[in-house]
């Protein structure tokens, strides 16, 4: 299938300035100072169709495999072994949690990447935030009603105030399914890593407008600086049962928080060596900002982590052994970034260091984020081998790996997804520079 051809602005990609003798979970940086600059350079015009060869699987399930050809990777049977348990309970308590709310509602939603939903105590009131469009929806499921009473009301402008001024803190402690996995999880084990969400809103409250409640059904959402909260009673898929339901849509300000991940996120990126602006990128392509952001993999938070693969590389570049990570720590935002800017590092000093050329490993660590080290080989080689990849790279400008990338990718989201955060690493890029973020 033909794609319209797209000129993308490249982002400030170099994303490392190394220290002197830099020594973590067996690997060494040269002790040599090697100062890299950050350059902006636009990409190559793809002047060629993105397609390639239809008969390869599209669905990427962002494997973020990790794999070293070459050194012969620590076993960790224990940690093997808890992970394993934890996939299973994961699993166990997902189903468990759809099984009940398919009983009350007749149907079930969930959480993904770019969408919060979150449901009350009593799992009678569900609760949505879309982070990429905006858009904003507390339903309350109801018996019989034909028409908002005043109670009904009064329940819709309590929640949905509710909803806008939840914390962190707040939505983890909502998540059923989460409260669940860390309570089988065992108490006082060295091996898994618990965090503590942070009471920080979930939205940048200071720039939330006023609300304005119309029962009168559905209209346009209102430019003006009064935000329309609009209600209506709906069907629901079960019988003798409706939904009331309020709906707005939040700015994008509102919903992105760089200013306040802004400190915390440049000194964890400076301390792993990665440029700033790529993690910003990463976040943006990845969740939307959304902290509570998971995944059906399942990968968790603003960087989408994935316990058993990225957070299996990231925690033995940390401690110097694997931990296995709790939903408590990837709901922490901090402990989310922590996490991903340490798999960045990996990515970029370890699987892939035997490519030469810096703007070429940068591009590549980009798509290996998405898909992992083996699917990136098989770009250039069609093999999961890096290592032999590798000595193609080497032989290519860093505007040919950025072509192979975007065109032979086995997976259509990561060539995207290539494209996408180089272009956003742009725009973050800019802003670092004007001391925005």
């Amino acid at each position: 299938m033909k794609i319209e051809n797209i000129a993308l602005l490249l982002t400030p990609i170099i994303l490392i300035v190394i220290l002197s003798t830099f020594e973590i979970a067996g690997y060494t940086h040269s002790s040599n100072k090697n100062e890299i600059t950050n350059n902006i350079k636009k990409p190559p015009i793809d002047s060629e169709s993105d397609s390639i060869d239809t008969t390869e699987s599209e669905e990427n399930e962002q494997e973020q495999i990790s794999e070293n050809e070459t050194d012969s990777s620590e076993e960790f049977p224990e940690v093997d072994k808890m992970l394993q348990a934890y996939e299973e309970i994961q699993q166990e308590e997902e189903a468990a949690f759809q099984n009940k709310i398919e009983k009350k509602w007749g149907e079930y939603k969930s959480s993904s990447a770019k969408e919060w939903l979150s449901y009350s105590e009593t799992d009678n009131v569900r609760r949505t935030v879309n982070y990429e469009t905006g858009e904003v929806s507390v339903e309350i499921l109801l018996s019989g009603e034909s028409m908002i009473s005043e109670s009904v009301k009064k329940l819709l402008e309590k929640e949905t105030h509710k909803l806008l001024n939840s914390t962190e803190e707040d939505a983890y402690l909502k998540d059923e399914v989460s409260q669940k996995i860390e309570s089988r999880l065992p108490k006082n084990n060295n091996i898994i890593a618990r965090g503590n969400p942070e009471k920080t809103p979930l939205f940048n409250i200071d720039r939330m407008p006023e609300l304005s409640f119309n029962y009168s059904g559905f209209q346009k959402v209102s430019s003006n600086a009064r935000t329309m909260v609009n209600a209506r009673i709906k069907k629901s898929k079960t019988k003798e049962k409706v939904i009331a339901e309020t709906t707005l849509k939040l700015d994008e300000s509102i919903l992105r928080k760089t200013s306040q991940y802004a400190k915390i996120l440049k000194q964890m990126a400076n301390k792993q060596h990665i440029s700033p602006a790529l993690v910003y990128a990463i976040i943006e392509s990845e969740s939307n900002f959304n902290p509570m952001a998971k995944s059906h993999i399942p990968a968790y938070g603003l960087m989408q982590i994935v316990p058993e693969s990225a957070g299996r590389d990231a925690t033995i570049h940390i401690w110097g052994k694997p931990k296995v990570l709790a939903p408590s720590y990837l709901y922490s935002s901090i402990n989310n970034i922590h996490i991903g800017t340490a798999y960045l590092h990996v990515l970029y000093y370890k699987y892939l260091k035997k490519v030469k050329n810096e703007q070429s490993r940068a591009y590549l660590t980009i798509a290996a984020y998405n898909t992992g080290a083996t699917n990136v080989a098989r770009a250039f080689i069609h093999q999961k081998n890096f290592n032999r990849a590798a000595k193609k790279i080497n032989k290519m400008s860093s505007d040919q790996v950025y072509r192979t990338l975007v065109r032979r990718l086995p997976y259509r989201e990561t060539r995207k997804y290539v494209k996408k955060v180089t272009k956003a690493m742009n725009h973050y890029w800019i802003m670092q520079q004007q001391d925005v973020i």
